[in-house]
């Protein structure tokens, strides 16, 4: 071989063959490995991705003050609120048996109900609006995953919340519970608990946005609770209506819960009928919630302007037209809007965006409704004060109308527009904070006329309600002092509850509690110190103001009650306005 040549190199020497049947076995490094190359091809398991599902709902609904008022605040409350106003006398000293063994039942089917059917209703659609699941959409995340997530993080919830409230029930109200019931009590539970997911899931996927969402299902809650005969002491409710209640689950879910806390019932407590129409209800729940499923929010388009407007056509400005815009900018910079204006233009944009969303109208049908209901069930009766019970309702549910409409509703749109930067963008223009919230107050208080108009119109159709025109003058004057007393805590609300989710629930909360210490929806229950408690507050105020101006033996006024009111109003309206925000809070 020539020294130029060029040199090989050695080659590498091969492994001696090993038998097929003596290879090495791969240890678990490695088989850990291989399968995670497999998920990385195949994508993670079905079970896996609702497993992750769960806890990051768990986390989310954590973090929600909706949430935890709604789990946890609401069963108790309603426990405490009927304990209060029923009182825990014994009604078999032999057996020991107390008023709260039947009062638990219900606070728990309400607490259950609360906890799931509103709760994931809003909390869905919010989701979407706020382009969570439209992010989550480019992940292998299938929607049935996403479902089951939500509703296992609910049930959670529902279960945490109910041992609690059977814990302060067992406590403080000596309840006791039969041995051989609870197989079919824990089974009861589980399947209304997901019963109210499912639907709540199912509002959700058909609503167009989420305040469309929340209003539907906590407006369907209210009349369902009702219609249910959740919130009825006293009397029984007419035979068609109970037929009607019977074939929504809450009903069913309710009575067998209270035949399963009844001591003097026998047997295992499973009712078979109920279970059924549970299962009915979350299967038909299931089936709308994954077949209306959306991932994106849909989108509002917005209308062509004037053919002039096209952008395929220019129209060059003459002389007199670029004179005209040059005097308009002159005077726009030399005259500033009179507050007269800023505060009637305000109140048309708060009436358009409140009659643009139609869950806005449930807030005026459910206090007309519920007043038929209650005239229906009770009749015009005359109460032991001398008014007649169609008088004595008519007020309350004005006021309860009054209360929706101002103190829930027109504040959790405040919030909401605080939220999605709409009012830092007004922030620049001439527009104050006492402006803004004067036009919104104006709004909400044609919304308060509106239900009384309703309420009063039907009384008088077909109740018999008798109110003399001095009365109604006075009457709607009263209504005038008690909304901005509303408008005003309403508004206070706003500014210190810090998103409109936390907004809405801890209205809805408020007004729900004191309505039971304002006799709107009760009529003289209750130990005389929870009057006294309810008369501090405006919603009492309001309604003995409008039952004092309608007296069918003549109208007076109640000096007192309009005292507190406004008293109400200059103070939480001068907080609000100093608290009052135009930039979202900051988490």
């Amino acid at each position: 071989m020539g020294a130029g040549a060029r040199q090989r190199a050695p080659r590498p020497e091969r492994a001696p063959a090993v038998p097929r049947g003596c290879l090495p076995r791969p240890d678990r490094a490695g088989r850990a490995r291989r399968d995670a190359a497999v998920s990385a091809v195949s994508g993670p398991s079905v079970a896996r991705l609702i497993r992750h599902q769960l806890g990051y709902a768990l986390v989310a609904l954590w973090r929600s003050p909706t949430v935890l008022i709604f789990t946890f605040a609401m069963s108790l409350v309603w426990l405490v609120v009927i304990g209060i106003v029923a009182g825990n006398e014994a009604v078999d000293p032999v057996a020991g048996v107390r008023v709260m063994q039947y009062a638990t039942p219900v606070a728990i089917a309400m607490g259950t109900f609360f906890a799931t059917f509103p709760t994931l209703g809003t909390a869905l659609s919010e989701a979407r609006d706020a382009g969570i699941l439209k992010r989550l959409r480019g992940t292998p995340l299938p929607a049935a995953a996403y479902l089951a997530g939500q509703i296992g993080a609910a049930m959670i919830f529902a279960a945490v919340s109910l041992v609690v409230t059977l814990a302060v029930a067992v406590t403080f109200y000596e309840v006791r519970l039969r041995g051989e019931v609870l197989p079919a009590l824990a089974g009861t539970l589980v399947l209304g608990i997901a019963t109210f997911a499912a639907l709540g899931l199912a509002i959700a996927a058909v609503s167009s946005t989420a305040a469309l969402a929340q209003a539907l299902s906590i407006g369907s809650a209210i009349v369902l609770a009702f219609i249910s005969g959740l919130f009825f002491v006293g009397g029984d409710l007419p035979a068609w209506l109970t037929r009607v209640a019977s074939v929504f689950p809450l009903k069913p879910y309710a009575d067998a819960l209270k035949d399963q806390f009844d001591p003097a019932a026998t047997g295992s407590g499973w009712d078979i009928r109920a279970l059924l129409i549970l299962a009915a209800w979350a299967l038909a729940g299931v089936f709308v919630a994954t077949r209306a499923f959306r991932w994106e929010a849909r989108a509002h388009l917005s209308r062509r302007g004037p053919r002039d407007a096209s952008p395929t056509r220019t129209t060059a400005p003459t002389r007199t037209t670029a004179t005209t815009a040059t005097s308009m900018t002159t005077v726009s910079i030399l005259r500033r809007p009179s507050t007269a204006r800023l505060v009637l233009g305000q109140a048309r944009a708060a009436n358009r965006a409140t009659w643009r969303d139609p869950g806005s109208s449930l807030f005026v049908v459910v206090p007309v409704g519920l007043y038929a209901l209650l005239l229906a069930v009770q009749g015009n009766v005359v109460l032991p004060s001398g008014i007649p019970f169609a008088t004595f309702y008519a007020a309350g549910m004005i006021t309860w109308g009054a209360g929706t409409a101002v103190f829930m509703n027109l504040p959790e749109a405040l919030a909401r527009a605080r939220d999605r930067g709409l009012l830092k963008r007004l922030r620049g223009t001439p527009l104050t904070a006492g402006n803004y919230l004067a036009g919104s107050t104006v709004a909400g208080l044609g919304l308060t006329f509106l239900v009384a108009v309703l309420v009063l119109s039907v009384g008088a159709l077909y109740f018999g309600l008798r109110i003399p025109v001095a009365g109604l003058a006075l009457g709607f004057g009263v209504i005038v002092v008690g909304t901005l007393s509303f408008a005003a805590c309403g508004f206070l609300l706003a500014a210190l509850v810090p998103n409109s989710r936390a907004v809405g629930a801890v209205g809805l909360m408020i007004l729900f509690v004191l309505a039971f210490f304002s006799d709107v929806f009760l009529v003289g229950i209750g130990p005389d110190w929870t009057g006294v408690v309810g008369s501090v507050f405006p919603l009492k105020n309001l309604q003995n103001a409008l039952t004092a101006a309608w007296d069918p033996s003549g109208p007076t006024v109640a000096w007192g009650n309009l005292a507190v009111l406004a008293a109400w109003f200059a103070g939480a309206g001068t907080l609000a306005v100093r608290f009052f925000r135009w930039d979202p809070h900051r988490s």
